[in-house]
C-alpha cells in the first residue's frame, strides 16, 4: 500500500531524483509495525492485519504520514518542491481518511490513530513509540495567527494514550506512561506515570495519587472556597493560575484558611483585573487537581453551586 500513495505522485518523484523504491521501503518497515499493533491492541480488529489494511482508514492516514514524512526527511537538492510533494501527500490523506498529520512531525514506531476523523498532529509535534491516540485529537499550538517562531508543538513520551477530543497545546512536554481522557484541555507539562482526567466543567485531575476536589463555592468578592478531603496534608502546594496557566505571584492572593476538608482562598485587589475564568492547582506528592474559578462578575458576590466529581 505504500506504493499506492506515492504512486499519483510519481512524476513529482521523479523530478526530484527520489530514490521511491528506498522511500517506500522505509515508509513500509515503520507503517508494518503500526499496522500489527494496531491489529493487537483495537479489540474491533479481531486481531487481524489483514482487516486493518483492507478496512482502515485510520491507519491508511498513519501509513500516509510515514510516506510524506520519508519525502520530506530525504536528502534533496530542492527542498521547496520536496516539502510542497510531502504536503500534497498529506492534504490527500486528510480528504480521504479525516486526520491531519503534518509530514514534519516526527513519530515513533508502533504508532496508532485509532477513529481518527478530526485528529490533528502540528509540524513540530515529537511523538514517542507505543502510542495510541483517539478521534478528535489536537496536538497543536497555543496561539492562532502569528504564533511566534520556535517550537510550538507538545512532545509526547512513549506508551502515552490519549482519549477523544482532547487538546494538548504548545511545546509542552507529556512524560512516559501517561493517560489522557477524552475532552481534556492540556496545557503544562505532564509527568511521567500521571493520569488527566476531566471531571466535570471545571476540573482536571492528574498523577498517580489523585487529590480530591467536590467543588468550589464563591464567598463574597474575590473570595473563594474549595471543598474536598485531605486539604491539610503536609507539603501541600497551593497556585493560583492566571489566564496563560502561569502561576501569579504570592502578592497577588493568599490562603486565608484550609482544613482537612476546605480551603479558602481571597484573590487581591491588584490581581482583579483577570476576566473570566482563573483556576487553582492543588499538587501533592506528583499528583494535582486544577479547579476553574469563574470570575463573571454576577458570581463574584453569588455563591457557586457545589459541583460533584463526575
Amino acid at each position: 500500500m505504500a506504493e499506492n500513495v506515492l504512486a499519483p505522485h510519481a512524476s513529482d518523484s521523479a523530478a526530484l531524483g527520489l530514490d521511491s523504491a528506498a522511500l517506500v521501503r522505509r515508509a513500509a518497515d515503520l507503517a508494518v509495525g503500526d499496522l500489527l499493533a494496531l491489529a493487537r491492541r483495537d479489540p474491533a480488529s479481531l486481531g487481524s492485519w489483514q482487516y486493518v489494511l483492507e478496512a482502515y482508514a485510520c491507519f491508511e492516514a498513519v501509513l500516509a504520514y510515514r510516506v510524506a514524512h520519508e519525502v520530506l526527511t530525504t536528502p534533496c537538492g530542492d527542498q521547496w518542491r520536496q516539502r510542497v510533494l510531502a504536503r500534497k501527500i498529506s492534504e490527500a490523506a486528510k480528504v480521504r481518511t479525516g486526520v491531519e498529520i503534518h509530514p514534519g512531525a516526527t513519530i515513533g514506531p508502533r504508532f496508532i490513530i485509532d477513529h481518527g476523523i478530526g485528529t490533528v498532529i502540528g509540524e513540530d509535534a515529537t511523538i514517542g513509540a507505543d502510542c495510541y491516540i483517539l478521534q478528535g485529537v489536537v496536538l497543536g499550538a497555543l496561539g492562532i495567527a502569528d504564533n511566534a517562531a520556535g517550537r510550538r508543538h507538545p512532545t509526547l513520551g512513549d506508551r502515552v494514550q490519549v482519549g477523544g477530543f482532547a487538546r494538548v497545546l504548545g511545546p509542552i512536554t507529556v512524560g512516559d506512561d501517561v493517560m489522557i481522557g477524552s475532552h481534556a484541555l492540556v496545557r503544562s507539562n505532564v509527568p511521567a506515570g500521571a493520569q488527566v482526567a476531566v471531571l466535570h466543567q471545571y476540573q482536571m485531575v492528574a498523577g498517580p495519587r489523585p487529590i480530591t476536589v467536590y467543588g468550589v463555592e464563591g464567598l463574597g468578592e474575590y473570595r473563594f472556597r474549595l471543598h474536598g478531603n485531605d486539604l491539610d496534608r503536609p507539603g501541600l502546594e497551593v497556585q493560583l493560575l492566571g489566564p496563560t496557566q502561569l502561576p501569579l505571584a504570592a502578592g497577588d492572593w493568599s490562603v486565608l484558611q484550609n482544613n482537612a476538608k476546605c480551603l479558602t482562598f481571597q484573590i487581591s485587589p491588584r490581581a482583579r483585573g483577570l476576566r473570566s475564568v482563573a483556576h487553582i492547582r492543588v499538587s501533592h506528592g506528583g499528583s494535582e487537581v486544577t479547579v476553574g474559578i469563574p470570575l463573571a462578575r454576577k458570581s463574584r458576590v453569588a455563591p457557586l453551586p457545589r459541583t460533584a466529581a463526575g
